[in-house]
């Protein structure tokens, strides 16, 4: 058996575009993804859909695994094998006990790397508009944690006298006696001071004072975890520099609805950009194609015969090519074959494919000059009533073939309980806030399924997917939107 490797990664603060590029080239490599309660669900989208989710977070005084046992699970995983990504909150060697697991994984002579993460200690004043350090007014900055095992403040107390910025993490559970004891080494009580709920996320929300009132202006709105403390002049820029809250879509909570993870992130990465926390649900994630019925159908294609394929999903169109190139099929064999596509989504699957859809609509389907018709069937929705009738007009021979099925799960990931499924973390998702609307790209009828249950009602926004050819571009797709 080849040797495992555990990478111990930080995610950041929680908005996706702080994980680092190194941070995605891992995770879309790991066999298993050992995450923590603060790492944004939104981010697992980076991963392969087949990889093994295991939950392994942790909250005050309430952890789902001992930090033994998480360091044991990294060592069995690694030992069969994998390779595992460690994903922790903010950056794993700043209170984050990264250290301690590298030390583990050295020990038992288990390969591993530390991919740093951009700390919560300078991004979330930073999307706040409070920047840790500022010429003439805090020529540096000190960072602490505000909870200890044995339950001092120490480290609190020396970083207090360092003239300039104090930021405090995991504190806010007991600010008053933090500030008491800032105030009580020589700092001001009239010292601007803030206090950052959920920083770089949707539900972010600040307080701003001094050492003697922050702790009752947070007790007023009830501030929680996850929070980080700001201690000093540089508190006073905020109220110029919050340019976060400022963005059109700040606030907002948008679950993405796709057929491939591409498509859900090319939607999601412009949602965030204009404020909008995101969560992609994806077919991709949560079904796998029926190689065979796929493969089928590309032999059917490649005999030269005149037949027509309809597409109802993206992800099945990539299906089909792969088979297509895995067969070393002569393209040119596909000379007679017309390809319909009924949603942009999947219309702009087949042309980053190299094949211009020859039917758009359920009228071209009916006159369509072709032999026969292969139709994509769903396992989970049937095939709807003016689609049917459309092809039942064509007239000719109409076969359907199922081109998605469900994963496999096997449990070869134990502890089973610690595994996650795709729809786990959508759930997760959703319980910290209901979403205020969905956006699809794609066929509403063909992805409902991936999220009805869960939310229910709630407004939903088609979203058109074309293919954007323009070199260097990262997003391979221009976007246009339509409510429904």
């Amino acid at each position: 058996m080849a040797a495992g490797k555990v990478a111990l990664v930080g995610a950041g603060p929680g908005h996706p575009g702080l994980l680092t590029e190194r941070g995605r080239q891992v995770l879309g490599e790991a066999d298993a993804i050992v995450f923590d309660r603060l790492v944004s669900p939104r981010i697992l989208a980076y991963a392969r859909p087949d990889a093994a989710l295991m939950y392994a977070g942790k909250e005050a005084k309430c952890h789902t695994l001992p930090q033994q046992e998480i360091e044991d699970l990294l060592i069995q995983l690694a030992e069969r094998g994998l390779f595992v990504v460690r994903l922790k909150g903010g950056d794993p060697f700043v209170f984050g006990r990264g250290a301690e697991e590298a030390m583990r994984l050295e020990e038992r002579g288990i390969a591993w790397e530390v991919v740093p993460g951009i700390s919560s200690a300078v991004a979330v004043p930073a999307f706040a508009g409070i920047p840790v350090t500022l010429r003439n007014a805090a020529p540096g900055f000190a960072v602490v944690t505000g909870h200890r095992a044995d339950g001092t403040f120490g480290d609190v107390r020396g970083a207090a006298n360092v003239h300039g910025t104090l930021v405090i993490l995991m504190g806010v559970g007991q600010l008053a006696a933090l500030t008491d004891e800032i105030i009580a080494v020589g700092r001001s009580p009239n010292t601007p001071a803030a206090a950052i709920e959920w920083g770089t996320r949707s539900r972010q929300r600040s307080v701003t004072g001094t050492l003697a009132s922050l702790p009752a202006l947070a007790r007023r709105v009830a501030l929680s975890s996850p929070a980080v403390i700001v201690v000093g002049d540089v508190v006073q820029s905020q109220e110029r520099l919050h340019w976060f809250e400022r963005l059109p879509r700040f606030g907002q909570r948008i679950l993405v609805v796709a057929g491939t993870n591409a498509e859900a992130l090319a939607v999601a990465e412009q949602l965030e950009s204009e404020g909008a926390e995101t969560c992609v649900t994806t077919l991709e994630q949560r079904w796998r194609p029926e190689r065979e019925q796929v493969e089928a159908v590309a032999v059917a294609a490649a005999n030269g015969s005149a037949v027509g394929i309809l597409f109802r999903t993206s992800l099945v169109v990539s299906a089909f090519w792969q088979a297509l190139q895995a067969s070393q099929t002569d393209f040119r064999r596909l000379s007679r074959v017309r390809f319909a596509a009924l949603d942009e989504a999947v219309a702009a699957q087949l042309r980053r494919c190299g094949i211009e859809p020859d039917f758009t609509s359920l009228g071209e389907i009916a006159r369509a000059n072709v032999d026969a018709w292969w139709v994509e069937d769903l396992p989970y929705s049937s095939v709807r009533a003016e689609l049917r009738a459309a092809v039942e007009a064509f007239g000719g021979p109409v076969r359907t073939f199922v081109g998605l099925k469900e994963p496999f799960f096997d449990g070869s990931m134990e502890p089973s309980t610690l595994r996650h499924t795709w729809t786990d973390v959508l759930a997760g998702w959703v319980r910290e806030g209901h979403p205020d609307a969905v956006h699809i790209v794609g066929d509403p009828n063909a992805l409902a399924p991936l999220y009805t249950d869960l939310l229910g009602d709630v407004p939903v926004m088609t979203r058109t997917l074309q293919v954007n050819a323009r070199p260097g571009n990262r997003l391979p797709y221009a976007l246009a939107s339509e409510w429904r």
